[in-house]
């Protein structure tokens, strides 16, 4: 049974993690408006505050993303990362992103708002 309460797609980019003086570099597999998996061999330790670095070239700009979050899993395939901050610029980047990806643009800024009003 899927538990998930936001859609996630399939987006492929380069991510940087920084969990105090460690970075991690990986691809990005799948995201969300509250989460992605970063395909990584590389491992976290203890549960520290995360931050998140995504940067898309295009051919007239650099679109980049902050954000920040905290490992919820980790296996040997990647970490499981939730967002818990973001400014407002990574935020409407992240929504793009999704909404482009999605087969329901409509429903994904609706998961979200419901996911936010039940914290």
């Amino acid at each position: 049974m899927e538990k998930r309460k936001n859609r996630r797609v399939h987006f492929e980019v380069v991510a940087t993690v920084l969990s105090g003086p460690i970075s991690i570099n990986g691809t990005v597999d799948n995201l969300s408006m509250k989460g992605m998996f970063l395909n990584t061999r590389e491992r976290l330790s203890g549960d520290s505050a995360l931050k998140v670095s995504m940067t898309l070239p295009g051919s007239s700009s650099v679109l980049s993303m902050e954000l920040k979050g905290r490992a919820l899993r980790q296996t040997e395939t990647g970490i499981a990362i939730e967002f818990q901050e973001m400014d407002l610029d990574s935020f409407i980047h992240l929504r793009n992103i999704v909404a482009i990806n999605s087969d329901d643009a409509d429903a994904v800024y609706k998961e979200y708002c419901e996911s936010i009003k039940t914290k």
